[in-house]
Parts: C-alpha cells; sequence; structure tokens
C-alpha cells in the first residue's frame, strides 16, 4: 500500500476515534484538522489538551497519555507533530512547538511532591515550572523533560536523556544529566 493510502486510510479511521475522544473528554480535548489518532491515547484530569493541524499520534507499543493535576492545567501541542509513546504530566504549563518528533519520553512541569519530609503533601512546598519544547525538536525513546525546561529550536535530546537544563538551539544532548555531546552544523 502507497504511503499517500495508509495516511488517507488513518485519517479516515481517525474521525469516529477523535469524535469519541471529544464526547468522553468532555470538550477538554480539542483536536486540530487532520490529526492521525489511534486507540492507544489517554488524557486524564480537568485541565485542557489542545492539538495542532497534521499531528499524528499514531502510538504504538506505548501509549500517548497527557495527564493534567488541576482545572488549569493546560498543554498546547503545535503543528505537524508526531507524538509516539509521549507522556505529559502537567500541573501548570507544558507546550511543543511545531513539526517536533517525540518518541516515548516523559515531560513533567511538577516535582509532585516536596523534598522535605515534613511537606510532602503541602502544595505550596510542591515546585511547579512550565517546560516548554520549541520547534523542529527531536525528542529520543525514554527521554526525561524535567519541571522550568526549555528545549530550543531544532535541539536534539538523545535516547534515555534527562534534561534538567534549558537546551541550546541546534544542539544534540545526551545522559544522565543530559550534557552537550554536540551542535548541530548545517548539511
Amino acid at each position: 500500500m502507497k504511503k499517500t493510502a495508509k495516511k488517507a486510510l488513518a485519517l479516515w479511521l481517525s474521525v469516529p476515534l477523535k469524535w469519541w475522544y471529544g464526547l468522553k473528554y468532555g470538550g477538554r480535548v480539542k483536536f486540530g484538522k487532520n490529526v492521525i489518532v489511534n486507540h492507544r491515547f489517554r488524557f486524564v484530569g480537568k485541565g485542557r489538551l489542545k492539538i495542532g493541524d497534521d499531528c499524528i499520534l499514531w502510538a504504538h507499543k506505548e501509549k500517548n497519555e497527557f495527564i493534567t493535576y488541576g482545572a488549569d492545567a493546560e498543554i498546547i501541542i503545535g503543528h505537524r507533530n508526531r507524538l509516539n509513546g509521549i507522556s505529559v504530566q502537567c500541573k501548570k504549563s507544558v507546550s511543543i512547538g511545531d513539526d517536533c518528533m517525540v518518541g516515548s519520553c516523559m515531560i513533567m512541569d511538577t516535582d509532585f511532591h516536596s523534598i522535605y519530609f515534613d511537606h510532602r503533601d503541602e502544595p505550596e512546598y510542591v515546585k511547579t515550572w512550565p517546560v516548554n519544547i520549541k520547534n523542529r525538536v527531536w525528542l529520543a525513546g525514554q527521554t526525561a523533560i524535567l519541571k522550568g525546561v526549555t528545549v530550543h529550536d531544532e535541539a536534539v535530546v538523545g535516547f534515555r536523556a534527562v534534561v534538567t537544563k534549558d537546551v541550546p538551539a541546534k544542539t544534540i544532548v545526551a545522559g544522565n544529566p543530559a550534557r552537550e555531546v554536540s551542535k548541530i552544523e548545517p548539511a
């Protein structure tokens, strides 16, 4: 089957799923035009998820999972992104720009609990900072992007990297914690 025929079939199969997800999640999930999604999609919480036009959320082994921890939590996915097994856990704000490729990574904007034993369950001691993934970024499989991080345009985050600090544009990072391993030079 040709690539265009496969895409047309995937778009056709996505129509009832997007309708069902819209109904199931009470309008908290908004799909843009020509979004391809399969049955491996999960949204949890009272927050909002907005997915831009022409995105592909066709997960294979791991689900594309979006969890919000409050009514004001917002996850924004830009246009023309390809997501396969992403897990986003959001208390306030997580955004992914346009034209990104995201493997089975985890993105979190909060610590979920305090590092201080006596204050573990007290919200005022829990740190939460927005996560921003800019445009044309590649997040490889099993990476972790932690609170307060910005991954700038055209950066690449290597397999199993744990990103705790901002990643400059056109940079490849890898490791735990993630460190710069190379700059991306023009082809």
